[in-house]
């Protein structure tokens, strides 16, 4: 990683030498120019998973701003927010060299007093909260809190927090387990996706139930991503699997009033019978039927409350396929989009790759999920891209073009109504989920 970085520093120091001396191409020139104008630092040395939501979020209140969490290459897990109209950032450290592993990103959720909840993990580890002490404002928090959930030898990954205005302003919280008496021995066993909640905004937690577990199988793990429309309704994407372990497959289904439901609405179970046999529940994409491994990505609603679906196909870990599926009511409608190119990651020093897929990403505009934003390799550098679905053809735009470093796992930003979608996005050097160095993007225009 210190040879890349080396080297990165080197080639932007010749790049700037070269414009200083104007040996740069006037076409070189102005597309950077252009491309100034369109986007700009949001976070220097900052990096996220693409699991663990949601990390960025607009909020207005007595101010306009957007708040986002990240992980420093030191470990720090780090908030920052942007003021929509001065556009100056404010940045605190919630916990300083937790872990190097961008795992740990914290999630974000805004109580109804427009005070900040914060959560984040250790990659297989604790679990920990905290508050801001002033509503809208990230300068002051209470004392980081540790929660267990009433769990012992458990260790816990990504945090989903959720609130239903349905149910008194509940707030779940769902997460990912791992026994502990079994992390030093080799493969993966006993995983589990879990559910806590709170009645007083994250006072007190009721004590943790597994709905989805992994059957026994040491390499089912379940990778979860969620959206909800905040009043009664939770939806699930989630997977029997890592890509790198077994064909997994894409599933869905839904909460309401206690119940867990088909995408169609047949009742699966009701909270008390848990975790779900994920055998009983439907597939969106069957891996073992067409011989093909997948991973999710995104899930956000359409204007009719239908789940809208975002992931990944792979062929071959050198094609990283991304597909677009839409509840329609009665079935889903998939639609391969295009082929991304391979993984974001680079080869160890003994040259073996290990997470070859690691897509650039592909992301939904949950405001208008016809918005989709994706990463995808142009001339052997990703760039990131805007699709817009009007009727049945996409149309597509260049948000980076040229570039010289990689652009990858863009994020909207949540709870943004506006006609433009806010996007974030990872600029920089990327070769593991524990070597990482990356700026954080945001689309000015």
């Amino acid at each position: 990683m210190k040879h890349c970085i080396e080297q990165l520093n080197m080639v932007k120091s010749l790049i700037v030498l070269l414009m200083i001396l104007g040996f740069t191409t006037n076409a070189y020139s102005q597309e950077k120019v252009s491309l100034a104008q369109d986007y700009s630092i949001a976070a220097k040395d900052a990096t996220w998973c693409w699991y663990a939501d949601p990390r960025a979020v607009y909020h207005k209140g007595k101010h306009e701003k957007i708040y986002y969490g990240y992980i420093s290459s030191k470990g720090d897990v780090v908030i920052s927010s942007r003021d929509a109209n001065s556009k100056e950032i404010e940045t605190f450290v919630l916990h300083e060299k937790l872990q190097v592993d961008d795992h740990n990103v914290p999630s974000i959720l805004f109580l109804p007093d427009g005070k900040i909840l914060t959560f984040y993990t250790e990659h297989n580890g604790r679990f920990f909260i905290r508050k801001s002490k002033n509503a809208e404002s990230i300068n002051e928090w209470e004392e980081e809190r540790e929660l267990t959930f009433g769990l012992k030898n458990e260790l816990i990954c990504y945090s989903h927090p959720v609130m239903l205005s349905a149910e008194n302003n509940r707030i779940y919280m769902f997460f990912r387990c791992r026994n502990k008496r079994i992390a030093d021995k080799p493969g993966y066993a006993n995983w589990s996706q879990n559910y806590s909640y709170s009645d007083n905004y994250g006072k007190t937690w009721s004590d943790a139930k597994p709905y989805l577990n992994s059957d026994g199988e040491h390499d089912k793990i379940p990778y979860l991503k969620i959206v909800s429309d905040n009043k009664s309704k939770i939806h699930f994407l989630f997977t029997d699997g890592h890509p790198k372990l077994r064909a997994s497959s894409v599933y869905h289904m839904y909460y309401e009033k206690g119940k867990f439901h088909q995408t169609q609405g047949n009742e699966i179970a009701n909270f008390q019978a848990i975790p779900l046999n994920i055998s009983k529940i439907n597939k969106l994409y069957d891996a073992e039927k067409m011989k093909v491994k997948s991973w999710i990505w995104d899930i956000a609603l359409d204007k009719k409350g239908n789940p809208v679906v975002a992931y990944a196909q792979y062929p071959s870990v050198n094609e990283h396929i991304y597909h677009y599926a839409n509840w329609d009511g009665r079935k889903w409608i998939d639609q391969k989009l295009i082929n991304s190119g391979r993984y974001i990651t680079k080869p160890e020093k003994n040259g073996k790759v290990l997470e070859e897929h690691y897509s650039g990403g592909i992301v939904l505009d949950h405001n208008n999920p016809s918005n989709v934003f994706i990463s995808r390799q142009v001339n052997e550098v990703f760039e990131i891209e805007h699709w817009k679905l009007a009727g049945k053809k996409w149309k597509t735009k260049a948000l980076t073009s040229n570039s010289i470093l990689n652009n990858v796992r863009p994020y909207v930003v949540d709870n943004y109504k506006g006609i433009k979608p806010i996007v974030l996005w990872m600029q920089g050097v990327y070769e593991h989920y524990t070597r990482y160095n990356t700026d954080l993007l945001i689309n000015e225009k």
